[in-house]
């Protein structure tokens, strides 16, 4: 598990508590009725905003979010070199064994285009499109968190209004200042901290998995590309190494 997600959460979360205080009254800043008016107010728009099928994935993008998922480019990139020399060795149908072992899924899309002897002008638009469908789908988990992001400040304001409400119907009554206070400006106070503290930083997380796992699919049809056309090693490596670091890239340069 990735733990730094629940750290910047740890953090942020003592920080805003050292400044506040604890000695001066944290407790001030603890207001069930306040948070359920976010809570209630932001999820339950979320239920109206996405359908069903959008809500039964939460699990999997936190699961995304909180799994350690570094990609390893260069055992990619090594990986397809292998491919390639079986492939030039023992023609397009010894990559069926491969195609059982491997768990990437467009990679296995690939090599089984391959396998099916696809010409390569028709290979690289299939995979192409495959990139983009790939893309659409992460853009929907972040947009999910996105849109909380964008209702959570709203109903802090509505709690806002409420507890001015309450407060206004009844000045008459001075012990229930206090109260109507707390949830007028707490809600608020709420709505901005899970704004963002938590939803805005999950989408950003969601699309910095996204964007990484975009590039090594790219790398990967340049890997596809290569093997079809039969080319060599080396141009194996510079067409995938293309969005390496140069350090990284040193690592791994073959031979002409």
């Amino acid at each position: 598990m990735d733990i730094t997600a629940f750290l910047g959460v740890l953090l942020g979360c003592g920080l805003i508590i050292q400044a506040i205080g604890i000695e001066k009254g944290i407790h001030l800043f603890v207001h069930p009725t306040s948070f359920l008016i976010v809570m209630g107010g932001t999820f339950g728009a979320t239920l109206v905003h996405f359908p069903l099928t959008q809500l039964f994935r939460i699990g999997g993008r936190l699961k995304v979010i909180f799994s350690p998922r570094g990609r390893d480019y260069l055992q990619d990139i090594k990986h397809m070199s292998e491919i390639a020399t079986n492939y030039k060795k023992n023609g397009r149908l010894s990559l069926e064994k491969t195609v059982k072992k491997t768990q990437d899924h467009y990679l296995k899309h690939g090599l089984q285009l391959l396998i099916d002897n696809i010409p390569v002008k028709e290979l690289v638009p299939i995979l192409e499109k495959n990139i983009d469908f790939i893309q659409s789908r992460h853009n929907q988990g972040i947009h999910f968190f996105e849109q909380m992001a964008q209702y959570a400040p709203g109903f802090g304001f509505i709690g806002t209004l409420i507890g001015l409400i309450n407060l206004l119907s009844e000045l008459e009554s001075p012990e229930t200042i206090g109260p109507n206070m707390a949830i007028a400006l707490i809600t608020t106070f709420y709505g901005i901290l899970l704004a963002n503290l938590i939803f805005q930083p999950l989408s950003g997380r969601l699309r910095i998995a996204s964007n990484e796992e975009l590039i090594q699919k790219k790398m990967l049809l340049e890997g596809i590309i290569c093997i079809a056309q039969k080319e060599t090693n080396y141009m194996i490596y510079e067409k995938m190494s293309m969005c390496l670091p140069e350090k990284e890239r040193k690592k791994l340069k073959p031979n002409k």
